[in-house]
């Protein structure tokens, strides 16, 4: 009987990926069966169309229906999940010569969120062999930063509508924020000196800005902020972001491989009883058939080690030796989005991690970890660059 609700709970998960996914699963990420785009899910999205700037309305809410519907609520959280794109049931049906992948966490508002599936779509795009990558970043920030932005931006423009022809007026007065994303070359000048988003953020959606800048700066990644970088204004909040190649051509934007935002707000826009804070990234590749190689899930090498972080500096570090270990193919859980030890150390016992690499502030300034033997607690310092070495040679000595 157990094991028929285990499969029955379980039945939302995947048991073949590919490559993509492989490296999702390092990330912490759980490879599920993405929920078919239903008509009612197509009928509640109309309300949100005017301003779906990226097209994935209905995937959002058929996303989040089905976690109210399936009540992952239940989980432990945040939930972070990977899927393949598009969504069944979708209005784009067309077949293209690209590849879509969607991350998802679901269940915390933390700028850790960010941090991870920035960090996660950053290695797969690498993976997929993309170069000299750079993000474009901008928050709109909480319901009383969008609010402050919609009556400076309102006042600016009566102010100054007088400058614009007739048809951008029109145009901005039904949809400001399309006019602010496209830039038209007729609004160039109105728009040199409007008010920004960032401007207009709260003392806590300028915190949260401030801990995601810092994250992207630590994966030593070129990255912007860019001013006109706008989401759907009627659920979404915070952080959106776009990765793209630096293009060779001067005063050019690159390829667009992956974007992203937060959509705190849509559970409760659906008539959810309370807001499921979530932040969703979208990567469109160029097919590549070597990583297309499907992967049997529970084949892929369990982790022997589980990674404890604690302080933001840490957080941030930690990231980077994920990314270390996955490269050199040494698996290792962690909590990236948990603070507390007592959590993430209740979480190496019950995974059966023989070792927990824990990494504090004085670890993070030296650039080193701690490795201690779950068992007898025994415990060693070793240099980040020294760490793939040493957990290899481990390894070996307990075979």
């Amino acid at each position: 009987m157990a094991k028929k609700e285990a499969v029955k709970e379980n039945s939302h998960l995947e048991i073949i990926c590919d490559k993509v996914g492989e490296i999702a699963i390092n990330y912490g990420f759980n490879v599920i069966k993405a929920p078919n785009i239903t008509s009612d899910d197509l009928h509640k999205s109309k309300q949100f169309k005017e301003f779906d700037h990226y097209n994935d309305v209905e995937e959002k809410v058929a996303l989040t229906r089905w976690y109210m519907d399936k009540r992952m609520d239940l989980e432990a959280q945040p939930l972070a999940i990977h899927y393949k794109k598009p969504l069944s049931g979708g209005p784009n049906k067309k077949k293209t010569n690209v590849e879509t992948y969607g991350f998802e966490i679901m269940g915390s508002n933390r700028s850790t969120s960010e941090s991870l599936i920035l960090k996660c779509v950053i290695a797969v795009l690498e993976e997929l062999g993309y170069k000299d990558l750079f993000v474009d970043i901008n928050s709109i920030g909480d319901r009383e930063s969008i609010a402050r932005f919609e009556r400076e931006i309102n006042s600016y423009f009566r102010k100054h509508a007088h400058t614009l022809p007739s048809k951008i007026k029109l145009d901005f007065k039904k949809n400001h924020y399309e006019i602010l994303k496209n830039n038209p070359e007729e609004a160039k000048e109105f728009l040199k000196n409007a008010p920004q988003t960032v401007g207009s953020l709260s003392d806590v959606a300028r915190l949260h800005l401030k801990e995601v800048l810092e994250s992207v700066e630590a994966f030593n990644v070129a990255y912007k902020i860019k001013p006109n970088l706008v989401s759907n204004k009627h659920y979404a909040s915070y952080t959106i972001f776009e990765i793209r190649q630096i293009s060779d051509k001067k005063d050019e934007d690159g390829e667009l491989l992956a974007y992203g935002y937060r959509y705190n707000h849509l559970a409760k826009k659906l008539g959810g009883k309370r807001e499921i804070p979530s932040i969703g990234a979208t990567i469109i590749a160029k097919k590549n058939h070597s990583l297309a190689k499907k992967v049997i899930i529970k084949n892929i090498k369990k982790p022997k080690f589980y990674l404890v972080q604690l302080g933001n500096t840490a957080k941030l570090k930690a990231l980077n030796v994920v990314e270390l270990l996955r490269k050199n193919k040494i698996p290792v859980y962690h909590s990236i989005t948990k603070d507390k030890i007592t959590g993430q150390l209740n979480g190496a016992e019950y995974m059966k991690s023989t070792h927990v690499l824990i990494m504090g502030q004085k670890e993070a300034i030296e650039n080193s970890m701690v490795v201690r033997n779950i068992l007898n607690r025994e415990q060693e310092t070793v240099p980040i660059a020294n760490l793939v070495e040493f957990l290899k040679n481990l390894d070996k000595s307990k075979k």
